[in-house]
Formats: structure tokens, C-alpha cells, sequence
């Protein structure tokens, strides 16, 4: 589930986004599974994989039934396949806990994470004579993260510091150490004050289109899981400088089934600062949080943002209803720049929205939609319906509509840019199971862009179709065939005016895994990419195998991967996901020829101590160098090395 997701999102988005809070989320399930024959809705909903439909026909059959004590009894569920069981099943438990567990979790909980990682080639960054391009640091990341849990899990608190490859530490420009701090307290009360957050939280509302921080959905194979599920507020652990707010929020339970949130916010965030004849402005706002030279120094903390906002939701006997307000304050104001696709992005120093979303059931549909506005009056809609047509045929169907002048800073909504703006599209995705062991998913989708782009200079309309085929014989081996293509316009190669052509993109998957044993698992994918633009015509191959290895008498595993690519270009590149230390993942693009590698090795030492390393390595065919500008390496290799301690006491 967790490669698949993210996978998919690496490949839609042009960002490079923050996955550490969802594998976070899913790691804590892993030590701490949902007992189904207890789970409320709340608790079914932190799988991420199960939809509405699922979620109430589980809790049908269990208040008919009584206890569950076999996994495999779920497939007498509507909506239940073997493939979504075997999903779920390492975040779930059926046992009773016994008393000696329940006396250990009452004690108090501390995690310290304590993670370093580097490139071990030498970067032009480091070297180049230009001042204010040189790295002011050395080619190590650091990470450190604590966190605390009483034993009543009623109080929570932690901080979180990093400093990126190159970034000065106490040293230069920074003298305070790491580049980045982060902390947060979480007081939960069953009373009328719910929860109480101070430092750094995230807030997660309704489907997305005016609050929704950090990573939120996107296509993938899951393709009838795509509505959002409302988490509120929860605190910030990750290390991504921008999406999270800064300050105090408040949630209140002054009636039941009723949620009332108060949050305000204030930090500084990195961006362009420019002057005109009367006074400063910001013309662009800089997202990556590196702060490793001279340059990107100059850019740091150069935008105030104050933020005000309040939810209400309502959980009624059929239905659930919420309305959000945000305010929020820029100084100094925001102009962006002079490029026409920018002519309806956000200018000025104040922005406000409003939303109200809902779902519902009405037999085996679920209902959900949201609608908000800007300051600006640009709207943003998205209506959305889950049908389980029959126990094994499942549909989802979404519309949405986003003006070009609808501005949320803060929005991540269902769409096929990166931006909750300037979109229209419906989506229309299938789950079929056959055959107790086949799976056939689908989607198709038609969006169109009524405003320019960055790289389309004219109103625009695009499609993409996915569809993938997956037969599971028995719980130890899975294999299936996957096919995806795009077309979506984007400017021609021409002079000074440009027109619009078709860039298409396929791609054909072909994906065996198996665990052989108690100690043996694999995985092969060959993987073929085609990419079409003009005359220019691209093809591309990824194949690789994995090995993974527990040892029976040792508390000890490995995993290692071997990868062979060639593509023409970038253009025909391949994404893959990779597995990782805790809490860490890789999306690489594999593109160009060569190979790769890299190992995995993770040891718990005692129960209160455990070691995570890995080794990587690229290596090109035909190149003399890889990368470009200040990361760019002289010669055909690039490896990396990381390295994690846990301390759990």
C-alpha cells in the first residue's frame, strides 16, 4: 500500500513532497495495531485503504455477527477482497491484549531518532569560486526527533531539528546550529476542552480545497479511495519548512458528535524579496527549505504570515457537516510574477476562505463533496460518490471545478496539478474482483485548464487512463500487470509564440512478489515507459530485483536491491519506490543508463535500541558528469550512505 501511494504521487507531482508523516502514521500502526473487534469508524480510518462503503459494512457485519477471529472471515464482506486483506493485515489485530501488555502501556513512551546521511561524491556546490553560490557547510545531513507520550496518552510532546547537506552548523550564517527546529505539546481531554495544541500542528479538513496541510491524495491504485477523511488537528513531527502552522489551537466538545476548533499562527517562511519605487514586495515564495549558500540566505525568513481560522464540524446520525473559516496575513505583500499564466495566482497581503463539506450514506453510496470561496471570489467545488454496486464491484465517480482565481495556500485537494487552482475534471475509478483471487482496477480522467499554464501558453485539456490487473493465488504471492497513459498539451519547441501540441506518456508494468519463506521475500519489476512530443519520440526500461532476508534466530534483516535502466532522457523517465530506514523513503527517477543498488540493513540491538544503515550507489553509462548546478558530480557515479538510531525507554 505504502509503495504504491507514494509511488503514484511522485509521479503526478512536479514537487518534492514530504512522505514522512504518512509513513510515520503507518509505522505506528505496524507497533501498535487497530483491533478490528474494537475499532470505531475514527480507528478504521487511520488505514488509509479502506473507503467509506468498507468501513460501514465492517461495522454492520461485526455488530450482527460478534466477534471476529479470523482475518479470512472478512471476505464475507461486501467490498473485502483477499488483496485488501492482506493489505491491512500487518495494522491489525484480532487478539484481546493481554494484562501483562496492557500494564506495560501504561508507562510512559520516549522515542529519540538520531539520523545522519550524505552524498559521498563531492558536489560543484562545495568547490565552486563563486561566493555566493558556495556551500557554506559540510555534505552531511543531520536529523534528531524526540517525543513523549504520558502513559494515559493524554499529553505529547517533542521536538524535531534538522540540518540539510550543506547548510552551516554553528558555524557561518548559522550560528544557532540546525537550519531547522520544530516542536509541539498535545493536551487531549474527554471533557469540553477536546485538545489543546501549542508549538507546531497540522490541520486536516474536509476534502481538502481551503485547509488541508501537508501530503493529502492523489491518483493511484487505489483507485476508489480517494475520498479525504477529516483528521483535525494533530502535531507536526516532520521536517518540511512550510506546510505546518506555528502558534496555538484550541478544539472544544460542547455538544456531542460536535467538534469547534479555534487556531491561530505565526511564523516566517523563505521568499524572493524585490523593491519598487513606494516599497518591498515578495515576487515569488521559496518552498524548499535549503539554506546551504549566500543566495538562499537572502531569501530566508523574508515573509511574515499570521494566520487566524476556526472549523465547526457536526457528526448528525446521517450525515456530517463542517464549515471553516481562514484568514490569513502576508508581510510584506505578495505581487508574484509578471508572467501571464501568473495574471490570476495570488497578489496582495491579506487572503481569506471559507468552505462547508458534508458526507453521507444513502445505502451503499457515500456522498461527499466540499465548496469554498477566496477573498478574491474564485470558487473551488468538489462533489464526489462512492457506489459499491455490488459486494465485489466497487465505483467511485469525482467532479471538480476550480476557478483560476481561487487562491488557498494552504489547500490540497484532488487534482492533477500540484495546485487546488485552475483545474476542471471528472474522475471516474473501478475496483472489480472477479475471481476470489483476480483484482482489476481502473480510473479514467478528463480535466481541462480554462487558464494558461507554466508550460502551456493557451486554455488547455488533457486525459489520463490507468488501468492494472492482479491475481494473488495465495497470501504469499501477488503479481500484477499494469498499464497508464496520458496525454496533456504543453508548448511546442517554436520561437517567440508558441502553440500547443500533445504530449503523450505510456507506461506498461509488470510486477511479481513472493515470499518464499519465513526468512525469504523478492520482488521483480520490468517496467517500459514511451514518451511523445512533436517529432521527438522517447522509450525507456527499469528492471530490477529485490531481496529481503529476516534472519529466524536474530533480530536482524536485510533487503537489498539491484536495478538496471536506460532511457532516452529524462522525459522517459521511471519512478521506483525504494524501501528505507525508518521513517525515511526514496522515489528516485531512474533515467539515462546505468545501474543501481543499494542495502539495507536494520538490527535491534536490545528493546530499547535499535540501528538502521543503508548503501546506495548510481552508476551512468556514456556520462561524464550527473546533475547540474551546484549539485551537479564530476564523473559517472553517486552514492549515498545513511544511518538511524532509535532509543525507545
Amino acid at each position: 500500500m505504502i509503495e504504491n501511494l507514494i509511488e503514484s504521487i511522485a509521479e503526478q507531482s512536479e514537487e518534492d513532497l514530504d512522505y514522512s508523516n504518512l509513513l510515520d502514521e503507518l509505522n505506528i500502526l505496524l507497533t501498535d495495531p487497530i483491533n478490528l473487534n474494537r475499532a470505531n469508524e475514527n480507528d478504521l480510518n487511520k488505514l488509509f485503504i479502506l473507503n467509506k462503503n468498507q468501513i460501514t459494512n465492517f461495522i454492520k457485519y461485526r455488530e450482527s455477527t460478534g466477534q471476529i477471529f479470523s482475518l479470512y472471515e472478512l471476505q464475507l464482506i461486501p467490498g473485502f477482497s483477499s488483496e485488501i486483506i492482506r493489505t491491512i493485515a500487518p495494522f491489525v489485530s484480532l487478539k484481546q491484549m493481554a494484562q501483562d501488555t496492557l500494564s506495560k502501556r501504561k508507562k510512559a513512551k520516549h522515542i529519540l531518532l538520531l539520523k545522519s546521511e550524505r552524498t559521498i561524491e563531492e558536489e560543484k556546490g562545495y568547490t565552486t569560486e563563486n561566493a555566493n553560490s558556495r556551500y557554506l557547510g559540510n555534505p552531511w545531513k543531520y536529523y534528531s526527533r524526540y517525543q513523549y507520550t504520558s502513559p494515559e496518552k493524554n499529553v505529547s510532546f517533542g521536538f524535531t531539528s534538522e540540518k540539510d547537506k550543506g547548510e552551516p552548523f554553528f558555524e557561518a550564517e548559522n550560528k544557532n546550529g540546525f537550519d531547522f527546529y520544530s516542536a509541539y505539546i498535545q493536551y487531549n481531554s474527554k471533557g469540553i476542552l477536546k485538545q489543546v495544541n501549542l508549538g507546531d500542528y497540522q490541520i486536516k479538513f474536509g476534502q481538502g480545497l481551503s485547509i488541508w496541510s501537508g501530503l493529502g491524495g492523489g491518483k493511484s491504485s487505489l483507485t476508489t479511495h480517494n475520498a479525504y477523511k477529516s483528521q483535525g488537528i494533530k502535531s507536526y513531527k516532520s521536517t518540511d519548512e512550510n506546510q505546518f502552522h506555528r502558534g496555538i489551537s484550541l478544539l472544544l466538545a460542547p455538544l456531542k458528535n460536535v467538534n469547534f476548533a479555534l487556531f491561530t499562527s505565526y511564523k516566517k517562511k523563505d521568499g524572493t524579496l524585490q523593491s519598487d519605487s513606494i516599497k518591498p514586495f515578495i515576487s515569488s515564495i521559496v518552498n524548499t527549505g535549503f539554506h546551504r549558500n549566500s543566495s538562499e540566505f537572502d531569501k530566508k525568513h523574508k515573509l511574515e504570515e499570521m494566520i487566524f481560522g476556526s472549523y465547526l464540524s457536526a457528526n448528525l446520525k446521517k450525515i456530517e457537516l463542517g464549515i471553516s473559516f481562514l484568514q490569513s496575513k502576508y508581510t510584506p505583500e505578495i505581487k508574484g510574477t509578471d508572467a501571464a499564466y501568473n495574471f490570476h495566482g495570488f497578489k496582495g497581503s491579506e487572503n481569506r476562505n471559507i468552505s462547508l463539506y458534508y458526507e453521507t450514506q444513502f445505502r451503499s453510496i457515500h456522498l461527499y463533496g466540499e465548496i469554498a470561496q477566496s477573498k478574491s471570489g474564485g470558487k473551488a467545488l468538489l462533489q464526489g460518490a462512492n457506489i459499491q454496486a455490488h459486494p465485489q464491484l466497487n465505483f467511485e465517480l469525482i467532479y471538480r471545478k476550480y476557478d483560476p482565481d481561487y487562491h488557498a495556500l494552504f489547500s490540497n485537494a484532488f487534482a492533477e496539478q500540484s495546485k487546488t487552482q485552475n483545474e476542471e475534471g471528472f474522475y471516474m475509478g473501478v475496483e472489480f474482483h472477479p475471481y476470489p483471487k483476480w483484482t482489476l482496477k481502473a480510473y479514467y480522467d478528463q480535466f481541462q485548464f480554462p487558464w494558461l499554464r507554466y508550460s502551456a501558453n493557451s486554455p488547455s485539456e488533457g486525459h489520463e487512463y490507468f488501468s492494472q490487473l492482479e491475481f494473488t493465488p495465495n497470501n504469499s504471492v501477488s503479481v500484477y500487470f499494469r498499464y497508464k497513459q496520458e496525454s496533456k498539451p504543453e508548448n511546442d519547441s517554436s520561437g517567440v509564440i508558441k502553440s500547443l501540441v500533445d504530449q503523450k506518456k505510456n507506461q506498461y508494468r509488470l510486477h511479481l512478489s513472493a515470499k518464499l519463506n519465513e526468512n525469504w521475500e523478492i520482488r521483480n519489476r520490468i517496467e517500459i515507459s514511451q514518451y511523445q512530443k512533436e517529432n521527438i519520440n522517447e522509450n525507456g526500461y527499469l528492471l530490477y530485483q529485490d531481496l529481503i532476508y529476516h534472519f529466524t534466530n536474530k533480530p536482524i534483516s536485510l533487503n537489498l536491491r539491484y536495478a538496471l535502466f536506460d532511457t532516452d532522457s529524462f522525459n522517459s523517465r521511471i519512478y521506483a519506490y525504494e524501501n528505507d530506514i525508518l521513517y525515511a523513503y526514496s522515489v528516485p527517477a531512474y533515467y539515462l543508463k546505468g545501474n543501481r543498488f543499494y542495502i539495507n540493513f536494520n538490527w535491534e540491538l536490545n528493546r530499547h535500541l535499535k540501528l538502521y544503515a543503508r548503501y546506495s550507489q548510481t552508476k551512468y553509462s556514456n556520462q561524464t558528469s550527473i546533475g547540474s548546478g551546484n549539485s551537479e558530480i564530476k564523473g559517472y557515479t553517486k552514492s549515498e550512505i545513511k544511518l538511524l538510531l532509535k532509543f525507545r525507554f
